[in-house]
């Protein structure tokens, strides 16, 4: 199988359960293997990112500019140096990635338990971080984030514990 890493949806989690088993670490569309990834509601998910990167930088919403706060492009260049905007959109890290299943994150340590015989949670987000933000603000800037979530939600490529185990 492949599995498509898209930040703050439960990678750490993920990569613990496959830490020893032999699978192919490259994203590649033109083998021949069941490519899987995790989705996340999108305004928890801007929230975790948005924690996570302040904490990193050790800075408080106060000391940024407002406007920063709805990049939504990820930027590919830095990713593997782990340079990245965590609180943006999901859906760049989905495009021309032919994503056979996508778990839901609520459903994520089932699905971990059904396929690795394991639940690991290690949320390294620091949550002591205040937030005053303006939900309906960022709800006007993750449309096309709901739109994409809540297309494949309704899909027959969601996954659910009925589908059993699909590696």
């Amino acid at each position: 199988f492949q599995y498509l890493l898209i930040h703050k949806n439960g990678s750490t989690s993920v990569l613990k359960c496959m830490e020893n088993l032999d699978y192919i670490q490259t994203f590649d569309i033109n083998l021949n293997k069941i490519r899987w990834t995790v989705i996340r509601d999108p305004y928890e998910r801007f929230i975790s990112g948005l924690k996570y990167d302040l904490a990193l930088q050790n800075l408080q919403l106060k000391d940024i500019k407002k406007e920063n706060l709805y990049q939504s492009l990820v930027n590919i260049k830095k990713r593997d140096e782990g340079r990245i905007n965590h609180a943006a959109s999901q859906v760049p890290y989905l495009l021309n990635t032919h994503i056979d299943w996508y778990v839901d994150l609520k459903d994520l340590s089932l699905f971990l338990k059904m396929h690795f015989n394991q639940i690991e949670y290690e949320n390294v987000g620091k949550k002591n971080i205040e937030l005053d933000v303006n939900k309906e603000e960022v709800m006007k800037h993750l449309q096309l984030d709901y739109y994409v979530y809540n297309t494949i939600k309704n899909s027959s490529c969601l996954w659910k514990w009925q589908n059993g185990n699909i590696l």
